[in-house]
């Protein structure tokens, strides 16, 4: 039986999630996250391989809770130190659907917002014909701001 590996939009992640495999809890890194599944990557670890049922909690600090949910692991990938997991979300609460409904779309919107300023900055950037004379790139707190000279009023 194949399982159809992405079936909704699976946004970047950085969260520290809880799976509970037999009644004993991981510490698992979620790499990206949709309504439907998860990807997460922790320390490889002894234990069952392939297809299972597990559950996972998720923090959300942003409405300060946690997602509980039963999935099932449809992809494992072991290297030499970590194993990295696909994880299908099987079932949970509705209310829990919806929290990761809202995390997933703000992460889209983030992304697209950063998207768009891209695309507009480099479309500013084409009117000038030297990338020297230009003005300098958009700072937002992602920037690293070593290019800029002491004593700009860009710090």
């Amino acid at each position: 039986m194949s399982h159809d590996r992405r079936v909704a939009l699976r946004v970047p992640e950085s969260r520290l999630i809880t799976e509970i495999v037999s009644e004993e809890p991981f510490a698992a890194s979620a790499v990206n996250l949709s309504v439907t599944g998860l990807y997460t990557v922790k320390p490889l670890a002894a234990g069952p391989k392939g297809p299972r049922i597990i559950q996972v909690e998720i923090p959300v600090p942003e409405a300060n809770e946690s997602v509980w949910a039963k999935g099932e692991i449809v992809f494992e990938s072991v290297s030499h130190r970590s194993v990295g997991t696909g994880i299908r979300l099987l079932a949970m609460a509705r209310r829990d659907l919806g929290l990761i409904t809202d995390v997933v779309e703000m992460r889209r919107r983030e992304i697209m917002g950063r998207m768009l300023r891209e695309i507009k900055w480099r479309k500013e950037l084409a009117a000038y014909p030297s990338p020297f004379v230009a003005p300098p790139p958009p700072v937002n707190e992602d920037t690293v701001r070593m290019y800029l000279a002491p004593g700009t009023d860009l710090y």
